[in-house]
């Protein structure tokens, strides 16, 4: 083991020590689908809608309330099959999401983090449906705050949806970690923040050697993490 491994190891758990919040991302970080097709893709599709109007429409969904059928465009809503359309997504959307699994060190993992004092928060891209696994696939007391881009009308990677973060629990960025599966919206996002971002790649042969932020496998990692620096 080289001494610039060993050093910079030291120096992240030195560096770790002062953070309080530990915030996650929530699909495939931990909860995943094991029915992948995506009800609105195959939804969009259906209607031969423009890639400028599905982002558009994406966005909407990911950053209100409000259901599909509040936001498409008139001409879209007034189409006579319309109304078949709609009840297939949501027989579709419902059948996904009855499909969703906690990963296996998940509760574990947090519970023990939870009993070492540290806070937790959930900060996620969804639109209201795949709020799904918070109310029913855990406790409600799991996270402390809870961060949906369809409730704060504001979607990672906008920097604003950390701010909202910061100002709810009271951390400052060099006091929370961010963990999650994706390097735009997880990783390099929180770097732009100034929070410590850890990627969490499941599969391990996606996981590089030469970069600046920590990669883990699995959640329990973390406890290996957090266990040296308290």
């Amino acid at each position: 083991m080289s001494k610039i491994y060993i050093i910079g190891v030291y120096f992240f758990y030195f560096f770790m020590n002062n953070k309080k919040l530990i915030a996650f991302d929530m699909y495939d970080t931990w909860v995943h689908m094991t029915k992948y097709p995506n009800p609105y893709k195959n939804f969009f599709s259906q209607l031969w809608l423009q890639d400028s109007v599905i982002r558009e429409l994406s966005f909407m969904l990911q950053t209100t309330d409000k259901n599909i059928e509040d936001i498409l465009p008139k001409n879209i809503q007034s189409q006579k099959n319309i109304s078949f359309l709609i009840d297939e997504l949501v027989s579709n959307i419902y059948n996904q999401l009855s499909s969703l699994l906690l990963y296996d060190d998940f509760l574990s993992t947090i519970e023990i983090l939870k009993q070492k004092w540290y806070k937790t928060a959930v900060v996620s891209n969804l639109s209201k449906p795949y709020n799904y696994p918070l109310i029913h696939l855990v406790p409600r007391n799991t996270f402390d705050y809870t961060i949906l881009s369809y409730v704060v009308g504001i979607q990672k990677p906008d920097r604003k949806i950390f701010d909202y973060l910061q100002v709810v629990s009271w951390h400052t960025s060099d006091e929370i970690v961010m963990i999650g599966d994706s390097l735009k919206s997880d990783v390099q996002w929180a770097k732009n923040t100034g929070i410590e971002p850890i990627h969490i790649q499941r599969n391990q042969s996606l996981i590089k050697k030469d970069v600046d932020y920590i990669q883990i496998s699995r959640l329990s990692e973390l406890l290996d993490i957090f266990s040296r620096v308290k």
